[in-house]
């Protein structure tokens, strides 16, 4: 499987997207499309398929998802998936070492059982194969906008209840620094060979900033269904955002991190 040419990535989220998540999804893209994909491949947490059918080039194997109404988006539209399973990532209807590469973009985090999770990925991925996540970081909170500029007027309370407050709508279950993702992965026979953070604190910010922005891209999907009604409504954030999306990789220091691991066995 191909990674796109990164320059498409960004053009691409905006132009179906909500601004603040196609800036998050775009950088995504450019890292999840660079892990070499041996076949058979899944895709945990896969949704409508939207990501994926930016990130690659040609289809992955089988997406994982609990929503059915986004696999069956992801089956009819998107083409993305070769076939789609509606299973609890904690109970994955597959044998043993099913697979040689298994994805989770931004998914994981939001998962109640983390720990069946994990060993059901270790179980199904096949030894010396590759497991590849994306993850807010435990710099998440401290990076926001609101968290900042509340910090900044010597708010500190308020910052870090706002912080609270972005991680309790966003769904965020497991919010934890890399060396504790690494101890978790180990745990369950998954050694992490590559662990780096990306997204700095001015994209969050930047990112942040887009959810309140991006208020007309809401209006377009209640009135639409679609995030974006038209082109027009992308060109402001293509130009504002791209410093964000060719950010060096991986950051020194970053909102959301991202690992890369090899299961342990013969």
């Amino acid at each position: 499987m191909n990674a796109l040419a990164p320059a498409d990535h960004l053009d691409r989220q905006l132009a179906t997207m909500a601004p603040h998540r196609a800036v998050l999804r775009a950088v995504e893209c450019r890292l999840m499309g660079a892990v070499p994909l041996d076949a058979p491949v899944l895709d945990i947490g896969s949704g409508d398929g939207h990501f994926a059918s930016i990130a690659y080039t040609t289809p992955i194997d089988v997406g994982v998802d609990l929503r059915r109404a986004d696999l069956h988006e992801a089956a009819a539209r998107r083409g993305v998936f070769a076939s789609v399973t509606g299973a609890d990532a904690a109970r994955l209807p597959f044998r043993d070492g099913a697979f040689a590469t298994v994805l989770s973009n931004c998914a994981l985090e939001h998962i109640d059982d983390l720990d069946a999770t994990l060993a059901e990925i270790a179980r199904v991925l096949r030894p010396g194969g590759t497991f590849a996540a994306t993850l807010p970081s435990e710099h998440f909170r401290e990076s926001l906008l609101g968290s900042t500029a509340l910090r900044r007027l010597g708010l500190r309370r308020s910052a870090a209840a706002y912080g609270r407050w972005f991680d309790r709508i966003s769904a965020h279950r497991h919010v934890y620094p890399p060396a504790e993702w690494a101890r978790r992965l180990a745990a369950h026979g998954l050694d992490p060979v590559e662990q780096s953070y990306y997204f700095s604190a001015a994209a969050t910010r930047a990112f942040d900033a887009c959810h309140w922005l991006g208020v007309g891209h809401l209006v377009s999907r209640r009135l639409t269904g679609r995030w974006v009604a038209h082109p027009a409504m992308a060109r402001p954030f293509r130009r504002w955002l791209t410093r964000f999306y060719v950010e060096p990789l991986p950051q020194p220091v970053g909102a959301y991190q991202f690992v890369r691991a090899v299961r342990r066995g013969g």
